[in-house]
């Protein structure tokens, strides 16, 4: 209950006897054979806001390994709480020294009050076996009374192993022992605490059974004078174990010949407690093929020893498997593969620690009581095929695995073992395994002129080997016939290969768009494809351009392509094409080449069809950008990716510079603004004026370039300041806020802040067109600025 709480201990060691310690333990086992975190120490719960022991009521789901009967309901704390989930089927955990309530010696720091808020029980699920004698030991303390004693039921399947009873100062009532239960005296474990252990024998089934805790009565009483269940029957190191359950873990495994100490030995796998002094698992070979003494030795030299486990409590998971440990001999004689049939033997009666043969995995199943070990006979000759994605190999037997290649078997290889003084007779043929490996054993030692081949065709015994081949799509980085080598005593590998498949390039079809017309370009359609290595192939990646257009010029960079010309890091923005003028369609092919430097032997045709060209089309395309603060410029250049305006290619180089936002500013900040202007279309345009409203929070400065010009205006090189007043010929004018703009200016908003007018071109003037921009800065006034400044209010 809440008035009274505290957290529970760390995983504890229980004591069974004097001698037995329950070791801890933290992971769920496949079956449970002993209770897992049985001094609720797990999770270690913080202390209060104010560094005091307190008391938690958490979901049973925090608690490792223990389930309660308790309804769904809040629980309460005086514990830092945070990351812990205190709705659910509460348990109540108390750290030592809450309400002056201390653990038992040695018994770590928190541990459990029975029931939270209502009369529930804390239970673990154990796979029992039928007739087993299961040691049991637990701390119980009273809370509520030093001569009233706080009673709990220890039980079984609902059978009552035990009832114990204490006070609060450790008074130990009378215990009621249930059937086939043997009670060793109580005793005094320090802090008022009692420590109840024994034995008792199940007679159930063999299965997974509850093993719990009830509260029956309290020393704490309500006023009617019935126990308060919900305060006292405080429960620590709480233990229950038979015998442990071993098994072999797996029922086969294999090693080459040649392998000591073994990789892949059987283990024996073990769930449950081992007592001090540990276990010895009787094995005996019962059956294989090999011959102890001959092909192997053991332990002892014969078909009999022991495996020794050592104390403490496995879980079935976390370390808890043996190797059965044996040595093969590498006699190098060529035998083929040899077996060892490995059996578990029961304990031994004359062992003081004995053990359970099952398995590990299902409670009363069927367990693995062999396991049979295979001596791969390693006489061979092997290797592995390599998917050569980067080339590495270049057409030799080196450097075919450099880094992440993998094995394969292209779908249908096979290698060949031959003869080469025998007119490449086939010696052996063996498919090429998935991933790349092959192997020949029993392969005659001291053998000369022996060579492998890979061909899609498996070879016949006997008989000429068929020719060296891949599948459709492949091709070799490696020759695919190794140089003639010879056998001796020991085995022969890394005869690999290299291979590796082709890039495919895919067609691409533009929409059917205005020629430009005279030297103008496009941007030809991103060029793609696609590697079973390296994937998709696009941007950063290398394409060849195999043949020209006959109708256009193609540029890269801006220069014009050559045919075979190979471009590598790939950027689709930098490929353009300058069609012939007129109603045509430009075509070209192009060939993705991949990581190997291999090009797609059947290029890809990129279509770019044109209309007639559009002879009035003119365009003009604005940005404007912050270009100084305070007189300090900004010659960066910022891409503003809410609008392509500053992408296209007519701009000068290296002339948007400037920032899409001032950063922070405050009152008095000078501020330059730029308007830059490009004539985009394929003609000219004329009638230009632009009005740009002042912005916000700022005031047009009148004296920016002279005394009464606060407006600059650029044209390709001519710059011009204007005045702020409406003064033809000059061309700018500031209008003040309120002031409604003329009708030849359209003004995005309403002028409440002031406005900039400036008139580029006027139709019928000296000045009346604005040519249009056929490459990056041509024409030089396809091309110019506006700028003003104004100050942060």
């Amino acid at each position: 209950m809440k008035n009274l709480r505290q957290t529970f201990k760390s995983v504890g060691w229980g004591v069974m006897s004097a001698v037995f310690v329950l070791q801890p333990t933290l992971a769920q086992a496949e079956i449970q054979r002993s209770f897992l975190n049985p001094s609720f120490e797990q999770p270690v719960f913080p202390f209060s806001s104010t560094g005091q022991p307190c008391y938690i009521q958490v979901d049973q789901a925090t608690i490792p390994g223990w389930t309660t009967t308790h309804t769904p309901k809040l629980g309460t704390t005086n514990c830092i709480s945070t990351g812990y989930t205190l709705f659910g089927n509460i348990i109540e955990i108390w750290k030592t020294g809450f309400n002056s309530v201390n653990t038992a010696t040695d018994a770590g720091n928190q541990f459990a009050e029975l029931n939270a808020e209502e009369n529930a029980a804390l239970f673990q699920k154990l796979c029992l076996v039928q007739g087993e004698s299961i040691k049991f030991s637990l701390l119980h303390r009273g809370r509520g009374s030093a001569t009233v004693p706080d009673v709990a039921d220890f039980s079984v399947a609902g059978n009552s192993i035990v009832k114990v009873s204490t006070t609060n100062n450790g008074t130990v009532g009378t215990p009621v022992v249930g059937a086939n239960t043997t009670l060793n005296t109580p005793a005094s474990a320090g802090n008022n605490w009692v420590r109840y252990g024994g034995t008792f024998i199940y007679n159930g089934a063999t299965a997974d059974q509850d093993v719990r805790f009830t509260a029956l009565s309290t020393g704490t009483k309500f006023p009617n004078g019935t126990s308060n269940l919900t305060i006292g029957n405080f429960l620590d190191e709480v233990q229950f174990a038979g015998d442990p359950v071993i098994e072999f873990q797996i029922d086969s495994s294999s090693d080459l010949e040649l392998q000591n100490p073994l990789l892949n030995p059987p283990k024996i796998k073990i769930v449950g407690l081992v007592p001090p002094g540990g276990i010895n698992v009787d094995v005996a070979i019962t059956g294989g093929t090999a011959i102890v003494g001959t092909d192997f030795t053991t332990s002892t030299g014969t078909a009999n020893f022991t495996i020794t486990i050592p104390e403490g409590n496995y879980d079935g998971i976390n370390n808890s498997t043996f190797p059965i440990l044996f040595t093969v001999a590498n006699d190098a004689v060529f035998e083929g593969n040899e077996t060892i049939e490995f059996q578990v033997q029961p304990s031994s009666p004359s062992s003081p620690n004995k053990y359970i043969i099952g398995s590990t995995t299902t409670c009363g199943g069927t367990p693995n009581l062999k396991s049979t070990y295979t001596i791969t006979d390693d006489d061979f000759v092997s290797g592995t095929v390599w998917n050569d994605a980067n080339g590495s190999a270049n057409n030799t037997f080196t450097n075919i695995k450099t880094g992440s290649e993998t094995g394969t078997n292209a779908g249908v290889l096979n290698a060949i073992l031959v003869d080469a003084n025998d007119n490449d007779r086939v010696i052996a043929t063996t498919p090429v395994n998935a991933d790349g490996t092959y192997s020949f054993t029993d392969v005659a030692k001291n053998k000369t002129s022996l060579k492998v081949i890979l061909s899609t065709t498996p070879g016949t015994v006997g008989v000429t080997a068929p020719q060296p081949s891949l599948p459709a799509n492949w091709i070799n980085t490696s020759p695919l016939t190794t140089l003639p080598f010879a056998t001796s005593t020991t085995n022969i590998t890394g005869k690999d290969f290299g291979i590796e498949q082709l890039p495919n390039t895919n067609d691409s079809t533009a929409t059917s768009q205005p020629n430009p017309g005279g030297t103008n370009r496009v941007v030809v359609p991103n060029l793609s494809g696609t590697d079973p290595e390296d994937g998709t192939l696009g941007t950063g990646k290398t394409f060849k351009i195999v043949t020209l257009p006959n109708n256009g010029t193609l540029y890269y960079n801006n220069a014009a392509v050559t045919a075979n010309q190979v471009i590598t890091n790939y950027d689709p923005a930098l490929l353009t094409v300058d069609p012939n003028d007129g109603a045509i369609t430009v075509t070209f092919t192009v060939a993705a080449v991949d990581a190997a430097n291999r090009e797609d032997p059947s290029p890809a045709t990129v279509t770019i069809p044109f209309t007639p060209t559009v002879a009035t089309n003119p365009q003009l395309l604005l940005v404007k950008r912050i270009t100084a603060i305070n007189s300090t410029p900004f010659t960066n250049i910022v891409d503003d990716a809410s609008s392509d305006n500053d992408n296209n290619p007519g701009w000068p180089n290296n002339f948007l510079q400037g920032r899409t936002d001032g950063g922070a500013v405050k009152p008095g900040d000078e501020l330059e603004y730029t308007i830059y202007f490009l004539s985009s279309g394929n003609t000219s345009v004329t009638n230009v004026n632009i009005c740009d409203l002042v912005p916000d929070n700022t005031s047009f400065v009148t004296t920016s370039f002279s005394a009464n010009s606060g407006i600059s205006l650029r044209i390709g090189s001519t710059t011009n300041f204007l005045t702020n007043i409406s003064d033809a010929p000059d061309r700018g004018e500031y209008l003040a806020p309120g002031t409604t703009p003329p009708t030849s200016f359209q003004c995005v908003g309403n002028n409440t802040n002031g406005a900039v007018l400036v008139n580029i071109v006027t139709k019928g003037t000296s000045e009346d067109i604005l040519p249009n921009a056929t490459a990056p800065g041509t024409p030089e006034n396809s091309s110019g600025f506006i700028r003003f400044r104004a100050k942060v209010k």
